[in-house]
């Protein structure tokens, strides 16, 4: 009666440990870091976007998209952002800005960065701005099953009013 006492005990340690470590690997990679850090040429980002249908897509705006996205939610405030590079002529009027991301219709505000806290370089003929997501509304599009629309460039679109 003994040994099928310590049978039972090491099967029962057996099953909670391989319990443990099936979840804790299904948390590593639901919750490993993809971030889309894109090398794409400023001047090329709206061409290989389609049209997001938002309530500004229609107005004089013009768009832009980023050139890194990094949305790691889970280490905290301020790690879900998209960094944008602008043409020099609009640097004076930046702050006539609102960045949408798809699937939420609170306009976001940038901020100017020079991009090197975020590893980012600035593109010849541009300057570096930044728009933080609220982190709590991350974990929802990630409760969701949303939480890949924060990972795509084309999601994201800072309008621009020029006049």
């Amino acid at each position: 009666m003994k040994n099928w006492s310590a049978q039972n005990k090491f099967l029962c340690i057996a099953v909670i440990a391989l319990a443990l470590v099936s979840i804790s690997a299904i948390t590593v990679i639901a919750l490993s870091p993809q971030t889309t850090s894109s090398q794409i040429d400023p001047s090329a980002q709206s061409q290989q976007c389609s049209a997001m249908t938002d309530s500004l897509s229609k107005s004089d705006s013009l768009q832009f998209h980023p050139i890194k996205i990094l949305a790691e939610p889970w280490r905290g405030e301020h790690h879900v952002y998209a960094i944008f590079a602008l043409p020099l002529q609009y640097q004076k009027i930046y702050h006539r800005s609102q960045l949408l991301v798809k699937g939420n219709d609170t306009p976001w505000q940038i901020t100017p960065t020079d991009g090197r806290k975020y590893g980012v370089a600035i593109p010849q003929g541009h300057f570096l701005v930044i728009g933080f997501f609220r982190t709590r509304l991350a974990l929802w599009y990630w409760a969701n099953g949303r939480f890949g629309d924060l990972q795509q460039p084309c999601n994201w679109t800072l309008h621009l009013f020029p006049k």
